[in-house]
């Protein structure tokens, strides 16, 4: 999803359910020094992990972290250039709503973009990956700590119920989005998709070489 982003400029990029900044520090080793990263999430204890990872990293470019949840963002029309989800859409509990605000606060031509786990689409690739996550992760987990034990729990349970990423396409399509994609990697277990907000093309924000390789759903 991170090579999806165009770098070669300053940009401002929103990380929805950012957590404690898996994606947005990744983000911010690569950015333009005027750059403007955001993460927002909920949970003011992953954002505490968030702000410590912060100061140890010392980003060159301007980096913000705010709580509110992705359904109702307490940001301006068009504030951002880019939006991404890391390993958190399936956890939305209104999806809908979180892709209209995420078109609402984009600016013209702006992509959303999201990796998340999903099923594989062959039998016997998702009848053992199910069998590994229900059986095998909880199992290592609680070798740690029961918490840890109901974690993998909940992400198998989540990932086994996760909207299939030809469905999110579509439902970003209805939402307003063009140019929406989805390629599923690492033997199907993971989807990347994004989609455009729609306008006159803008020839200053691009998607990068690779996304264009890998479109699947296309708008007019």
């Amino acid at each position: 999803m991170l090579s999806k982003i165009n770098h070669n400029r300053p940009t401002r990029v929103l990380d929805l359910a950012c957590g404690t900044g898996l994606v947005i520090f990744a983000l911010a080793r690569s950015a333009d020094s005027r750059s403007l990263l955001v993460g927002l999430d909920p949970s003011s204890s992953m954002l505490r992990s968030a702000s410590r990872r912060k100061r140890a990293i010392r980003a060159r470019c301007s980096l913000e972290l705010v709580q509110a949840v992705g359904e109702f963002m307490p940001f301006r029309n068009g504030s951002f250039e880019y939006e991404t989800v890391g390993l958190a859409l399936r956890n939305f509990g209104d999806k809908l709503a979180m892709f209209v605000e995420a078109y609402r606060t984009l600016i013209d031509s702006g992509w959303f973009l999201s990796v998340d786990f999903v099923l594989p689409d062959k039998p016997l690739t998702k009848g053992l990956y199910l069998f590994h996550i229900f059986n095998v992760l909880p199992n290592l987990g609680r070798l740690v700590s029961s918490s840890w034990r109901r974690t993998l729990t909940y992400l198998a349970r989540s990932i086994q119920l996760s909207q299939p990423p030809e469905e999110t396409a579509k439902m970003l399509l209805g939402c307003g989005f063009r140019h929406t994609f989805f390629d599923k990697v690492t033997l199907g277990i993971v989807a990347v998709l994004g989609g455009q907000k729609w306008s006159e093309m803008d020839p200053k924000l691009s998607i990068s070489n690779d996304a264009k390789s890998s479109l699947e759903l296309g708008g007019s």
